[in-house]
């Protein structure tokens, strides 16, 4: 193109990238699933011994065995590749997930233990005590999920400040039959 006395042209993938990446990523709670299936990835990534136990699930599940796919920031569209990694492999990794330490939603599990029909009030002081330890322990594997997980415990910790001394959890928490 200098050759020629021509000017250059950006390229359009990776102007297509920029814009693609910039449109979603704004929206926090893709940018938060994104950041959870890394963390998940990140999990096996790191430790031999967790894929062989996954391989050996999937094997048992009759499922293929396939590795889960890690992003590549500088590719949008191997968010996409990922999150379907993990979609085809979403029974394997519950299976996984309950025998093991797996990098979990611990919001999604506390909602549906307190919207089950065996819900306690008793339960309440040690599940917000729980889950605030777990957002407080650091580990390696927090790798793109920082921000969010203490902006969690920040929101978690102000709106549940005060629950310890509300008269009802604690006589609840105490009186319990669990």
């Amino acid at each position: 193109m200098r050759d020629g006395n021509l000017p250059s042209l950006p390229c359009i993938a990776h102007s297509l990238q920029l814009a693609v990446t910039e449109g979603v990523m704004s929206q926090r709670c893709i940018a938060d699933i994104i950041a959870s299936g890394r963390n998940i990835i990140g999990h096996f990534k790191h430790s031999p011994l967790a894929y062989s136990r996954l391989q050996s699930i999937q094997k048992q599940l009759g499922q293929p065995i396939k590795r889960l796919q890690q992003d590549v920031p500088t590719r949008w569209n191997s968010e996409i590749y990922m999150l379907q990694s993990l979609l085809e492999q979403k029974c394997a990794l519950c299976a996984y997930g309950a025998d093991n330490d797996l990098p979990v939603a611990p919001f999604e599990e506390l909602t549906q233990q307190i919207s089950s029909s065996t819900a306690s009030t008793a339960d309440v002081i040690p599940s917000i005590r729980a889950l605030t330890r777990l957002l407080e322990k650091t580990a390696e594997t927090d790798h793109g999920v920082k921000t969010p997980k203490g902006t969690l415990l920040e929101a978690v910790q102000k709106r549940f400040c005060d629950i310890e001394s509300e008269r009802l959890h604690s006589i609840a928490t105490i009186l319990g039959p669990r």
